[in-house]
């Protein structure tokens, strides 16, 4: 069974620190079974908002599964965009992300629906550089415009990719279905 948002709020939530010091951390679990993973005694590590992350994501991403399925609608759409929203902004609360996706991010929120563009979101590990967009494929011309806007204020001119990965031709892709009952 997996954690509900409802269970993890009403059950556990209250019991997490917020943060952590590493020596504490060392102090009370000796360290951890990851041979990777350091703790380091000086350092503050957040405890509540990863966990948190962790339980809403799970969530989110099935629902957007569930949304995917069955005909499409401006609603149904409007909904994928914003559970992307609150992805990304749940990664940014544990910490994670970087003021460049971040303005992506707002630059994508912005031109909203009527320039054809739902949600986006930080994408891939390693605290980021790429964001994905939900968008319209007649939107084009907005994303141009977003990192014609993100150069200006930034200085760097970002990388569009669109559509699928030579590894979806390659390899097929995989269509979610509800499962009947």
């Amino acid at each position: 069974m997996n954690l509900t948002p409802s269970e993890f709020e009403q059950r556990f939530a209250k019991h997490l620190p917020e943060r952590i010091a590493g020596a504490e951390f060392l102090d009370r679990y000796v360290g951890t079974t990851d041979p990777v993973t350091r703790i380091e005694p000086e350092r503050e590590y957040a405890v509540r908002a990863p966990t948190a992350h962790a339980v809403y994501e799970h969530f989110r991403v099935r629902a957007f599964a569930e949304l995917l399925g069955g005909a499409r609608s401006e609603r149904k759409i409007k909904l994928l965009g914003e559970l992307m929203y609150q992805s990304h902004a749940s990664y940014g609360a544990c910490g994670l992300g970087s003021t460049g996706t971040d303005l992506l991010v707002e630059l994508v929120r912005e031109a909203g629906p009527v320039a054809g563009l739902y949600g986006a979101k930080i994408t891939g590990g390693g605290s980021g550089g790429t964001v994905a967009v939900l968008g319209r494929r007649e939107a084009e011309r907005a994303i141009q415009a977003i990192a014609e806007r993100f150069a200006a204020r930034t200085g760097h001119a970002p990388q569009v990719f669109a559509g699928s990965s030579p590894g979806a031709a390659a390899f097929g892709l995989l269509r979610l279905k509800k499962s009947p009952g």
